[in-house]
């Protein structure tokens, strides 16, 4: 089946993905069924649908209910949906209960949207023409991965879209569910490391954490994963202008992600042979080493250089006193990476936003695609 959401690179000699992929600027014009989540309609996915809502949603209904969350920080606040569904207290299972049919009615209405292509729904979102709608419709598999896809609650989200599937009378897609999957990005990116390297830093700049790790290879195999202590994002706001105020911004972030980097590539030599290689998975659009200025907190390093991996590699070199390369690759696609042996599937990983990866994509230099 052919993508329209790749492209190719004449120059870089790879496939890669834009904005236009995104699922979280669509908008539910229409729902085929009432009393599902008539609430949504009118409304953007990214309004709709997030940890961060997830989250806010917990602390409102606990504030209501007297419900204690103290054992919990707000990072791994949707745990407490898992533990309150096997409480023997009957508010905090209701609690539970309310928000995981609330928000699974959502992740249900988003999938169909796209699985139906409605007429109204194509007419409220400009960017895509029919070949896009078309390429939604006949996806066989959706892969569901992050924190909201794991456990009991990614099982139970998992109910409510073949419930709301089902009150459609829509034949649904096939939902894969990934547990643990929180570092599937940085399991993908290994992916791209050169055969002959023995061991090297990758990393994944996400929109709240950066997670970073040393993977150690044996005959161009994966031989060791080492996770390292997860550094928070930071200079995170969102703003695309090239304002001097932005461009300063840029450069605080810019700062701490080569203090990141050049760190965790001290600690990765402390435990072994290291090869000068750098993957980061980072949420942003990338073709080569250059961003896109369009997607979040990461768009303002746009300012700093069209080839942004590039500079980071530079300025890390110099941090470490020898020569690093530096290869930055779409979130989405560094997930995707992990599932190539499945056709007519995409993979949404679910967090700050919606991430979105094509287990189709073809990247240079990737042993996978072979």
């Amino acid at each position: 089946m052919n993508n329209p959401f790749l492209f190719y690179s004449e120059e870089e000699k790879t496939e890669y993905v834009t904005s236009l992929c995104s699922v979280n600027r669509g908008v539910i014009a229409y729902i085929p069924v009432r009393g599902i989540a008539d609430d949504i309609i009118g409304r953007s996915v990214n309004e709709i649908f997030s940890a961060g809502l997830i989250t806010q949603e917990i602390k409102t209904l606990a504030l209501r209910r007297h419900v204690d969350l103290s054992a919990y920080t707000d990072k791994d606040m949707p745990k407490f949906l898992d533990d309150a569904t096997y409480s023997n207290d009957i508010i905090q299972k209701n609690l539970a209960d309310t928000i995981v049919r609330k928000y699974g009615n959502r992740l249900g209405v988003i999938l169909l949207t796209l699985k139906q292509g409605h007429p109204l729904n194509r007419a409220a979102r400009a960017d895509w023409e029919s070949v896009h709608w078309d390429y939604w419709a006949n996806i066989k598999t959706v892969i569901l991965t992050g924190g909201l896809a794991s456990g009991l609650l990614g099982r139970r989200l998992k109910e409510q879209i073949l419930y709301v599937f089902d009150m459609a009378g829509e034949k649904p897609y096939n939902i894969n569910l990934y547990d643990n999957g929180s570092h599937l990005g940085v399991m993908g990116c290994a992916k791209l490391l050169p055969e002959n390297c023995s061991g090297a830093a990758v990393l994944d700049f996400g929109q709240t954490n950066l997670k970073r790790s040393v993977i150690r290879k044996r005959r161009g195999d994966i031989s060791e994963f080492i996770q390292l202590r997860t550094r928070p994002s930071l200079h995170m706001e969102l703003d695309t202008s090239d304002s001097p105020e932005n461009h300063a911004k840029a450069l605080e972030l810019h700062k701490y992600l080569v203090n990141v980097v050049a760190d965790t590539c001290r600690e990765a030599m402390g435990s072994g042979e290291l090869c000068n290689n750098v993957v980061i998975s980072i949420a942003n659009y990338t073709v080569g080493n250059r961003l896109f200025k369009d997607r979040g907190g990461y768009a303002k390093l746009f300012n700093l250089s069209d080839e942004y991996g590039n500079l980071l590699a530079h300025d890390v070199s110099s941090a470490l006193h020898q020569q690093i390369r530096v290869r930055l690759v779409h979130d989405g696609t560094a997930i995707a990476l992990n599932f190539t042996d499945r056709e007519d599937t995409v993979c949404l990983s679910m967090g700050t936003a919606f991430g979105v990866g094509f287990t189709d994509i073809k990247l240079s230099g990737c042993p996978c695609n072979s």
